[in-house]
């Protein structure tokens, strides 16, 4: 590996085969020197789950315009293994998406494998990104099951999200280290045209109620996602729904350094 580029460690919480990962990776690779770290299957709604048990393994892919490998672990194993025992060198920043759907709002952002995955790398003090984008509510599961493989004007809007993701993450590749690494958390809408930069936003508060639902004529109950969560309130103005709402891609800033309680401390 050269240092001619700045170096972006990928990864997601889709899985190694998602189709999403795919475009990132070939929008990336156009800019950044390009390693990538992502789980063998789909790890969603993982949050920040590390293994504690699991034989980690990782095994190599081909057929990517980057170095990448799979690993049988969380988002944030990925991360952490990949800087720890694949990577010559520190990476510039830290890439996870794109997302098959949003990650807006603190109970979805907390939930999130590929925020997840993103926080690992902003506690190893690294600028780390999380991207994700909106699909169609009666499409999505159809979406999922064909592990991201879109076309038409969702393909449009996933490349564009792609590229301005990259180009997001490119700007802040070069600036001052700050104190206090934020996770940028990235979401663009469905019909992205890639003509609008992202807009900072602040992560919304919703309260989702119970999360699992009862199966029908099934013995167990199993989380189910409702659209009408993001129903219930109007949105705060300024906040990551809100700005999505208006059509808009939206970044905010997660400083989970402020979780110390160090700001408690001071006089």
């Amino acid at each position: 590996m050269t240092a001619d580029k700045p170096l972006a460690l990928i990864t997601n919480d889709d899985g190694i085969n998602s189709h999403f990962l795919r475009v990132l990776i070939e929008e990336a690779s156009e800019i950044f020197e390009t390693i990538v770290c992502a789980p063998d299957g789909e790890r969603s709604w993982i949050g920040h789950a590390i293994s504690r048990h699991a034989k980690l393994r990782t095994q190599e892919q081909k057929g990517f315009p980057a170095k990448v490998y799979s690993l049988n672990g969380t988002p944030a194993d990925c991360v952490n293994f990949a800087i720890g025992n694949i990577l010559t060198r520190v990476p510039d920043i830290v890439i996870s998406g794109i997302n098959l759907g949003y990650n807006i709002t603190l109970p979805m952002i907390l939930s999130s494998g590929t925020v997840g995955a993103a926080l690992e790398g902003s506690l190893l003090g690294i600028r780390s990104f999380a991207s994700s984008m909106a699909l169609p509510v009666e499409s999505f599961e159809e979406i999922r099951q064909s592990v991201g493989n879109v076309k038409g004007r969702i393909a449009d809007s996933l490349r564009h999200s792609a590229t301005s993701s990259v180009n997001y993450a490119k700007e802040w590749a070069y600036h001052p280290q700050p104190d206090g690494i934020p996770v940028h958390n990235l979401n663009f809408p469905t019909g992205y045209d890639g003509k609008t930069d992202p807009v900072l936003s602040f992560a919304g508060s919703l309260k989702l109620g119970s999360l699992f639902q009862k199966v029908e004529g099934k013995d167990y109950h199993q989380l189910s996602y409702r659209p009408e969560w993001l129903e219930q309130t109007e949105p705060e103005i300024g906040s990551d729904l809100w700005v999505l709402e208006q059509g808009k891609p939206t970044v905010s800033r997660l400083n989970f350094a402020d979780l110390s309680g160090r700001k408690h401390l001071e006089p």
